[in-house]
């Protein structure tokens, strides 16, 4: 379907699309008054995630939650039964009995109840339905909404619904720091008997094992005052090592250079020995030997071994060698006593420092011992300590983190109701007319079997379409004429009363197309004729008959429909003799009228008396030689039949007539009694002309528009 099919569809159906609209507005206007206006009160609070952890150990657990989720944690505890249940409680009994009803003795619910009536549990699940919490994006701002027909009964428990979260939150944190505090009590009892106990068994060691307390005393640390951590007096016992150890070394060196000097001596000559260990006789005795060695090379090489001074030389280097080997002796004994000296202090240094390092590792055994003891201690009092602080904290920061929670607004008794929303609901109401309308506008168009468009002619039948006669309306007046027809029938003949009307030049109209679609044979008789009765066959008969006369032809209407003849009344004239008559053989002079002063060359033969057989008088050959006589008299001759999917009446002119004319209504002939007429039209040879489309609004006409209604208006 285009657009403009669309257009038209919606225009044939404006006043039932129009009906739905009304009645979807309609609807939604009783139901905007019939249901109970709601009310919504609406309070805020904030929540301030930084303050949560009222029992004061966050730094003990080191552990933060979220901020979405703590917020979105209190807003589930605001929607909670207990919460509910509590405001519920909060109401005086008039107050209770204003929200529940007459039954609210029944419905109330008993604090700490473990079971529920069916009635109190569906009181309570209704009561949380009524409640709305919501937190502003990007603040710490919770909105609690509560909804009742009664605005001071939603401002109230709005209110009351804050003050019951609030007694919540600090009953559970405060109930949280008596559970708290009673275990923490019990821990510190026995924690406490854990450091006195430790302490005992510290004191015990020290007067055992005779240990001293140095640089903090015997008691306290750092953290509590005194000063650097506690050790046993060590040092006594680490200096003497020390100091052995350095004089065994020393010691050790010494006995090394004593030995190296007696390996050295017992090893060498005088003169290394001199060398080594200056002495003032060696040095003597070695220089004198020198120069008594020096005289006997002399000597020796001059004189001969007899020579009384070289033997003098010789005996006082005999004797000089004999003393500086007794010197060299004596040094040797020397050393030797020496390191012997020192290998016994060395000996008795290094069993000194052995005796020492015993000792040294006993005393580090105890020390560690004793450190065991003492950090024992040590963390027992600090652990105690600290915990006693906390204790005596926790009560009062459970206080000050209570007021996380703090009211921004109170809710006040809304003026205007939330539910219904009016103007929601009749846009809703309209539009859901609108769309049920048109939905059932092209529903009827698709199930619907009526002829409602041109396209609808030309697809089902492939005839050709020769004019579409808009509605003619029966209180149209003349235009022309000045006084309005004697006679009510007589108003469809418009071609004659308002030639310059619509209607009046659709039938020229469908005179030009007739004539222009046999100019070189023109029909002569044309048969008129619809499928079912109401089409307008015999307006159209009528009016077709007026144009062609006044074109100046001699034109003979012939009122064939013996049955419910209908042309006499369009004329306003008599019925009393006509076209049975002549059939019969009852008047041989022709009945013919005039029925219209103006047109003379206009003639008009009724139907006359009805007759037993219509069929067998019109299909008999008094009839059609009737038909060729007047063929000879008339330039035209026009016969309104019977509708032919009614009786076979017309069965028989439709092949004698030179052309036929199918009248239909729109909006009222079947397409499916078009069609089975157009298959017994094909046995008959009909010269089928073409269909005529009957009172069809202007607007839907398509051949004129706006314009064309305007001008001949």
């Amino acid at each position: 379907m285009s657009l403009g099919d669309i257009a038209q569809m919606l225009g044939r159906h404006k006043w039932f699309i129009l009906a739905c609209i009304v009645i979807g507005t309609v609807v939604a206007v009783v139901y905007v008054k019939s249901v109970t206006p709601i009310y919504e009160a609406t309070a805020s609070i904030r929540i301030d995630p930084g303050r949560i952890g009222s029992l004061g150990l966050a730094d003990l657990t080191g552990t933060q939650a979220d901020s979405a989720e703590l917020i979105a944690t209190e807003m589930a505890i605001i929607k909670s039964d207990a919460v509910a249940i509590d405001t519920m409680h909060s109401l005086s009994d008039e107050e209770f009995r204003e929200y529940a009803g007459p039954n609210a003795k029944q419905l109330a619910i008993p604090l700490g109840a473990i079971s529920l009536s069916p009635a109190q549990e569906e009181m309570l699940s209704h009561f949380k339905s009524q409640i709305n919490v919501l937190q502003v994006p990007s603040t710490q701002l919770v909105t609690i909404s509560f909804r009742n027909p009664n605005p001071q009964v939603a401002a109230l428990l709005a209110n009351r619904l804050i003050e019951a979260y609030l007694r919540q939150t600090f009953d559970s944190r405060y109930g949280s720091v008596t559970q708290v505090t009673k275990w923490l009590s019990s821990e510190m009892d026995s924690l406490r008997e854990r450091a006195a106990e430790a302490q005992k068994k510290l004191a015990d060691f020290q007067e055992k094992n005779n240990i001293l307390m140095l640089g903090g005393g015997s008691s306290g640390s750092s953290k509590d005052g005194g000063g650097e951590s506690p050790s046993p007096s060590a040092s006594t016992v680490t200096d003497r090592l020390t100091q052995l150890n350095n004089r065994l070394t020393v010691a050790q060196g010494d006995r090394i250079v004593k030995e190296a000097q007696m390996r050295a001596a017992e090893n060498g000559n005088t003169a290394v020995l001199a060398a080594m260990f200056p002495s003032a006789n060696l040095a003597a005795l070695q220089s004198q030997q020198a120069t008594l060695y020096g005289q006997y090379v002399q000597l020796s090489t001059k004189f001969g071994q007899n020579y009384p001074p070289l033997a003098q030389v010789k005996d006082q280097m005999q004797k000089t060698d004999a003393e500086l080997e007794r010197q060299s002796s004596i040094v040797k004994n020397r050393l030797k006593q020496e390191y012997d000296t020192a290998v016994a202090i060395q000996s008795s240094l290094q069993q000194q420092y052995d005796e020492q390092t015993d000792k040294a590792y006993a005393l580090n055994r105890k020390a560690a011992e004793f450190a065991v003891l003492y950090a024992e201690g040590s963390s027992s009092r600090e652990l105690y300590n600290t915990l006693q602080y906390k204790l005596q904290q926790a009560g009062v920061d459970a206080g000050l983190q209570s007021v996380n929670t703090m009211r921004v607004d109170t809710a006040r008794a809304p003026l205007i109701p939330v539910e219904p929303k009016k103007l929601v609901i009749l846009s809703f109401g309209l539009v859901l007319g609108l769309f049920a309308g048109v939905g059932s506008a092209f529903l009827r168009e698709a199930l619907s079997d009526k002829l409602q468009s041109v396209d609808q002619i030309e697809r089902a039948l492939g005839y050709q379409l020769l004019a579409i006669i808009p509605h003619i309306s029966i209180a149209q007046r003349t235009d022309n004429k000045g006084d309005a027809p004697a006679f009510d029938a007589s108003q469809m003949l418009v071609a004659y009363n308002s030639p310059l009307s619509v209607n009046a030049e659709a039938f020229r109209n469908l005179r030009n197309a007739l004539l222009l679609s046999s100019i070189d044979r023109p029909a002569k008789m044309l048969l008129v004729s619809s499928t079912i009765p109401g089409e307008g066959k015999s307006s159209t008969t009528a009016n077709y008959g007026v144009v062609l006369a006044q074109k100046g032809a001699r034109v003979l209407l012939v009122d064939a429909d013996l049955r419910r003849p209908a042309l006499h009344s369009k004329f306003g004239v008599e019925n009393k003799r006509g076209l049975s008559n002549l059939i019969l053989g009852d008047d041989t002079a022709e009945p013919f009228t005039n029925p219209l002063p103006d047109l003379d060359n206009l003639f008009l033969l009724t139907a006359g008396k009805k007759v037993a057989l219509p069929s067998e008088a019109l299909g008999s050959n008094k009839f059609y030689s009737l038909l060729q006589q007047w063929e000879q008299e008339f330039d035209y001759i026009i016969v309104d039949s019977a509708p032919l999917l009614i009786v076979s009446d017309s069965l028989p002119l439709a092949s004698w007539a030179d052309a036929l004319i199918l009248v239909t209504r729109y909006n009222m002939t079947p397409l499916g009694a078009l069609k089975r007429i157009r298959d017994v039209l094909r046995h008959t040879n009909a010269q089928v002309a073409g269909v005529v489309i009957n009172d069809m609004a202007v607007t839907q006409t398509g051949y004129y528009g706006g314009y064309g209604s305007g001008y001949y208006n």
